[in-house]
């Protein structure tokens, strides 16, 4: 009589949930599912602060202050935000205002940190939660002048 070869159906079990728990507790480290959902939303603020400065800009060259150096204007109901150049200014009074998102500039509950301190013409915003400090927001800076734009960075190297 010929001895049977191979697995019993007991051994297959256990080695499927071992390879499962295994797949489990691995997965999340190589897919880094929360760093991109950060770069995302980074890229999705982005896009939002483009379209917050399209709309300002837009707002000084309706009301002729589009030209001006530096302006502090109402806008959409909004009072008190502040121009450079004709577009939002890369501070808490400028770009932060239009933005329709919950920042502040201090660590509590916001969904957004913003730093608008160690330079007076950008503003660095950071989404609450990420990994690093130093490599996951979005920057934007002053129009240097008024032909041209704000510019805006993506940085989400360690998200």
């Amino acid at each position: 009589m010929k001895r049977a070869a191979g697995f019993t159906l007991i051994e297959l079990v256990i080695v499927i949930v071992i390879l499962g728990i295994l797949g489990a507790v691995a997965a999340p480290r190589f897919l880094n599912l929360q760093g991109d959902a950060y770069g995302a939303n980074l890229d999705g603020l982005k896009s939002s602060m483009e379209s917050a400065a399209t709309l300002g800009n837009t707002k000084a060259i309706l009301g002729g202050f589009d030209k001006d150096g530096t302006a502090t204007k109402e806008v959409d109901g909004i009072t008190g935000v502040k121009f450079v150049n004709g577009f939002p200014e890369g501070a808490g009074d400028g770009i932060i205002k239009l933005l329709d998102i919950s920042a502040s500039s201090a660590g509590d509950t916001a969904e957004y940190i913003y730093d608008d301190t160690t330079d007076t013409s950008k503003v660095v915003i950071k989404p609450q939660g990420r990994k690093s400090e130093t490599s996951c927001y979005v920057e934007y800076s002053d129009a240097a002048d008024t032909k041209s734009r704000p510019v805006i960075n993506v940085v989400k190297t360690d998200c």
